[in-house]
C-alpha cells in the first residue's frame, strides 16, 4: 500500500510540475495530495472503513488535485498579468495586492472546481449499491476516494488559495519552457479537434447517443459476474 501511495503521488507531483511549468505552483497543488489523503484516513477511521490495497491502493490523486490546479494556475496567470503593477509597489503593498487578486481568482475558479469534482464524486455513488461479496470489497474503495475527493475540495476552497497567496512568486515572468512546448503540441492536436466537433454538433450529438443506446443494449445482456479474476502470480498458502 505504501509503495502504490508513495509512486502514485511522485508520478502525479512530476507531471503536474512539468505541465504547469513553475515549481512553485506544483508544490502548493501537490502539498495538496498528503493532505487529503490525511482528511480520507481520518474519516476511514471514523467510519469504520479498513486501510488496505482496494480501498487506499485505489485513490487517484490525478482526479483528486483536479479543483486545486484549476485554481492554482489562475491565480499564477493573473498574478503573471499583474506583476508589472506589483512591482511598484512596497512588500506591504504587494501582498496586500496579491491577496485580493488571490480571492477575486479562487471566487472566479471555485464553480469550475467544485462542479468538477461534483461529478467524480456521483460516477462512484452506485458502487455504494453493490452488495454480497463485490460490496464488500469495492464499498471501501469508494468510501476511501469520496472521502479524499470531499478534503481536496475543501482544501481546495480554503488551503491551496491562502498558499497560492504567500508561496507564489509576485514577480511571475513568462519564459519559454519545456511545459510550454509540450502544451503546444497538445493544442495543435486539439484544436482542430474542437472545432470540428462545433461544426458538426448535430453528428456529433447523434453518434454519443447512438453509443449510449448500443451500451444499455449491450449492458443488459451481459452476465452477472462482476469480481474479475486476479492473476497477480502470488502464493496463496491455506
Amino acid at each position: 500500500v505504501s509503495e502504490n501511495l508513495i509512486l502514485g503521488s511522485l508520478i502525479v507531483i512530476f507531471v503536474v510540475v512539468l505541465l504547469l511549468g513553475n515549481l512553485r505552483s506544483g508544490l502548493v497543488v501537490a502539498s495538496v495530495i498528503p493532505l487529503s489523503l490525511l482528511f480520507a484516513i481520518s474519516l476511514m477511521y471514523l467510519f469504520g472503513v479498513d486501510a488496505n490495497l482496494m480501498s487506499l491502493g485505489a485513490i487517484d490523486f490525478g482526479i483528486i488535485i483536479d479543483g486545486a490546479v484549476i485554481i492554482v494556475e489562475f491565480i499564477a496567470f493573473r498574478i503573471m498579468r499583474e506583476s508589472e503593477k506589483l512591482g511598484l509597489l512596497s512588500k506591504e503593498e504587494k501582498q496586500d495586492e496579491v491577496d485580493k487578486i488571490t480571492l477575486k481568482s479562487a471566487s472566479k475558479m471555485m464553480n469550475s472546481a467544485i462542479f468538477g469534482q461534483l461529478i467524480i464524486l456521483i460516477v462512484f455513488i452506485p458502487i455504494l449499491s453493490l452488495s454480497g461479496v463485490e460490496g464488500k470489497m469495492f464499498k471501501p474503495m469508494a468510501l476511501t476516494v469520496m472521502f479524499a475527493i470531499v478534503g481536496a475540495l475543501i482544501l481546495s476552497l480554503t488551503y491551496v488559495p491562502m498558499m497560492s497567496s504567500l508561496v507564489l512568486s509576485k514577480h511571475i515572468t513568462h519564459k519559454k519552457s519545456i511545459s510550454d512546448r509540450v502544451m503546444d503540441n497538445i493544442t495543435r492536436v486539439y484544436r482542430p479537434m474542437f472545432f470540428a466537433v462545433f461544426r458538426r454538433q448535430r453528428l456529433v450529438i447523434s453518434i454519443i447517443i447512438s453509443i449510449l443506446i448500443v451500451s444499455i443494449v449491450l449492458f443488459s445482456r451481459l452476465g452477472a459476474e462482476f469480481i474479475p479474476n486476479l492473476d497477480e502470480g502470488d502464493f496463496a498458502v491455506e
